[in-house]
């Protein structure tokens, strides 16, 4: 099969980009269709600047697409792809909501990634 580490680096990528509940919040609105950084803000009560940040983390990632239109910009799911695998995230939490919500090891882990951003700040 040959070399798996490329595949996996961008694998794991990938998915840290949607990791983050600030984007997850801005590709579940995206889902709903095409919106711009002043309607993302506001929906999600964050500042433009950090809508905009994790949109240009979407974007490098593959996960968003823009659209200028004059010197207003509108982003949107990318394609297909991302709205499938969007779509089958949320059935299969759906289908196993209290398993996922259980899991010590995920509880364990996003409680060091808080514990490390924590020392980084200070």
């Amino acid at each position: 099969m040959g070399n798996k580490e490329p595949l996996l680096s961008e694998l794991e990528n990938f998915f840290q980009a949607l990791s983050d509940k600030t984007r997850l919040e801005i590709v579940l609105l995206l889902l709903e269709g095409e919106k711009n950084v002043q309607e993302l803000s506001a929906s999600l009560g964050k500042s433009q600047s950090l809508i905009s940040h994790h949109l240009a983390c979407l974007r490098n990632c593959g996960a968003v697409k823009v659209r200028k239109v004059g010197k207003f910009v509108y982003y949107s799911i990318a394609d297909d792809h991302v709205k499938d695998i969007l779509s089958r995230a949320i059935d299969h939490v759906s289908e196993y909501s209290k398993s996922i919500l259980s899991c010590e090891i995920v509880s364990q882990e996003k409680g060091q990634g808080v514990k490390a951003e924590q020392t980084e700040t200070r």
